[in-house]
C-alpha cells in the first residue's frame, strides 16, 4: 500500500515552476493561459515562502497544482535542484521545466504538446521536446524550453545535473537522437538575454565529462 497517494490522476502534462517572485509567476501564468481549452494539466510550483496570493490565483485557474514550500539557497543556481523536486512528486505524461521568463510568443502550447502524450515514436518512450525561440535562429540553437517525457524521467532520474538545464537536455537528446522540436509555425518561445551559468572552463571540466557519462548510461540502457 502506498504511504502517499497521489491525488491527481490522467494527467497529461506537469508544468513545473520554481518561482522567484509573485509578480515574475503571474505574468508567466497569465501567458499559459492564453492557451484555450487546458485540462488534464498540473502545475507544480517551488515558493520560498507561504505566500496566499499563490494559492488565491491557482484556486481561480484550471490547473490541478501542487505547492512545495522550503527556502531559498545559492539564489539561481539551485533552480535545477527544486525543479528535480517538483519532478518527483509530479503525475503527468510530459514534464516541462519552466522559467519565470518564458513566454509563448506564437502558438497555442496545449495544442501543439497534446500530439506528443502518447506519441510513442520511440519504443522506450524516451524523448525530449524543444519549443523553438524568437531570435532568428529557431530550432537550430539550444532552445530554452525543454519538454521531457515521464520515461525520461524515470531512466535518468533528473531533469539536469547542472542550473544550465536547457543546454544538458538539448546537448544530451541530441546525442543519444532522442531531440524532437516543435514545427516553427506552430509554436515560439522568447526568452531574455541570458547569463553564462558555466564559464567554458567549467563546461570543459564538469559539463561534457558527465555528459558523456550519461549518453554512455543511455546507451549501455538501450543495448541492455
Amino acid at each position: 500500500m502506498d504511504t502517499f497517494q497521489n491525488p491527481y490522476k490522467d494527467v497529461k502534462i506537469s508544468l513545473l515552476v520554481s518561482s522567484k517572485s509573485y509578480d515574475d509567476f503571474y505574468k508567466l501564468y497569465c501567458n499559459l493561459l492564453l492557451s484555450p481549452n487546458i485540462k488534464d494539466v498540473e502545475l507544480l510550483i517551488k515558493i520560498d515562502k507561504s505566500d496566499d496570493r499563490y494559492y488565491s490565483l491557482l484556486e481561480s485557474g484550471p490547473f490541478d497544482f501542487k505547492v512545495i514550500i522550503y527556502p531559498p539557497y545559492n539564489k539561481r543556481l539551485s533552480s535545477h535542484i527544486f525543479f528535480d523536486d517538483l519532478c518527483k512528486i509530479s503525475s503527468g505524461k510530459l514534464i516541462w521545466p519552466l522559467y519565470e521568463d518564458c513566454e509563448i510568443v506564437k502558438g497555442d502550447w496545449y495544442t501543439c504538446l497534446m500530439p506528443y502524450v502518447d506519441n510513442r515514436s520511440y519504443k522506450d518512450n524516451i524523448f525530449n521536446i524543444a519549443i523553438p525561440m524568437d531570435n532568428g535562429k529557431r530550432c537550430k540553437q539550444i532552445c530554452g524550453a525543454n519538454i521531457v517525457t515521464r520515461e525520461w524521467f524515470d531512466f535518468f532520474g533528473i531533469i539536469s545535473p547542472f542550473p544550465n538545464l536547457d543546454r544538458w537536455l538539448s546537448e544530451l537528446s541530441r546525442k543519444i537522437d532522442r531531440y524532437v522540436c516543435v514545427g516553427e509555425d506552430n509554436l515560439i518561445s522568447h526568452f531574455p538575454k541570458g547569463r553564462r551559468v558555466l564559464s567554458k572552463q567549467q563546461r570543459k571540466d564538469l559539463f561534457y565529462p558527465l555528459l558523456k557519462k550519461y549518453v554512455e548510461k543511455f546507451q549501455k540502457g538501450i543495448r541492455s
